[in-house]
């Protein structure tokens, strides 16, 4: 598909059609190469990185037709990011519409809005929210920003999170601005898979989904000068998986490549990148990254989602502005095709 205008997030659902949401507050779904717009969602604030953002199908989207969106707006007055579960009729219209997350907070630009969503095999959905700049939030306990949540399908907290002090929604904390969720089929000794995120300027980071706190603590007004994951002001704070370095380069979506048709990449994480403009890939052994590859480096401009999809392909969408696409990539018998396909 092309002549879209930033779509953010793209599902395949079961009839292998693919959902996706565009910024400015559209959902529309792509069929055999045509897209239906489905609705513009009620509300949404639109303003620099914020809008209309993350988008999940319920694992048991067959069933019952959830899916979940995440957004910006202003509908109280004050800034904020919401969560909100839609039934998607056959007739491609919404129904039952709710929030099921609201409060979660938004800075009026729109800056470290966060919002990416992905649910897990046992219906569980993991929320990646931004600190939304305030140097307060990563590490307050009771702050929903700057935090990786976890809830039921209608927002009640998951077994499992932090417990008191903190909301009973909070998975996770000391986040900047987590960008991309990749989810395991089954936790893997306490980890769900992994998260990405921006940095400051250096030191972007893949994070696991373990609990605990991640080490982002700007300090007041908004200071930026700090490290990452802060090891001297949190010495128990967890790890990185992987890091840019320096510079940035701006990390956005995330997947977990999976199948044996993609050869010497199955198994390995693909980030869309994009200030440096491709696709990043990488390689872990032992939850750390152990080698890394470059793909399509400036073919698309920048890259915004990566999403596996059930039929074995991975499909991505550019943020450009103007003319996006969602660009679908398929394993080839020999692991170059991966590299050559334009």
């Amino acid at each position: 598909a092309s002549g879209l205008r930033n779509p953010w997030a793209v599902v395949q659902l079961p009839d292998l059609s693919l959902l996706f949401t565009q910024r400015r507050g559209s959902l529309s779904l792509l069929r055999d190469g045509e897209v239906t717009h489905i609705a513009d969602i009620e509300g949404v604030a639109a303003r620099g990185e914020g809008g209309l953002l993350g988008l999940a199908a319920d694992v048991g989207f067959a069933e019952n037709r959830w899916i979940y969106l995440a957004y910006n707006t202003l509908a109280t007055g004050s800034p904020e990011v919401r969560v909100a579960r839609f039934r998607l009729g056959e007739d491609l219209r919404l129904y039952d519409g709710m929030d099921i997350v609201t409060g979660i907070p938004a800075n009026p630009s729109g800056r470290h809005s966060g919002a990416q969503l992905q649910m897990a095999r046992d219906g569980i959905l993991f929320i990646g929210t931004g600190d939304a700049a305030d140097a307060r939030n990563p590490q307050d306990p009771r702050s929903l920003a700057g935090k990786v949540l976890r809830v039921t399908r209608d927002g009640g907290p998951a077994p499992g999170n932090l417990g008191d002090p903190f909301d009973p929604r909070i998975f996770s904390f000391g986040h900047r601005n987590v960008q991309g969720l990749a989810l395991f089929e089954e936790p893997v000794n306490g980890q769900y898979g992994y998260s990405a995120e921006h940095g400051p300027g250096r030191d972007d980071e893949m994070n696991p989904l373990l609990p605990g706190n991640f080490g982002w603590a700007p300090g007041l007004p908004y200071n930026e000068g700090v490290p990452m994951t802060d090891l001297a002001r949190f010495p128990d704070a967890i790890r990185q998986a992987w890091a840019s370095g320096n510079p940035t380069i701006a990390v956005s979506g995330l997947a977990l490549i999976q199948g044996e048709a993609w050869g010497g990449y199955n198994g390995a994480l693909v980030m869309g990148v994009l200030k440096d403009r491709q696709l990043r890939v990488v390689w872990l052994e032992n939850g750390q990254a152990a080698r890394q590859e470059t793909l399509f480096e400036g073919a698309f401009g920048r890259i915004r989602a990566a999403h596996m999809g059930r039929d074995n392909s991975l499909y991505i969408t550019t943020d450009n502005g103007s003319d996006d696409r969602i660009i679908r990539i398929q394993p080839g018998k020999r692991e170059d095709r991966l590299r050559n396909r334009r």
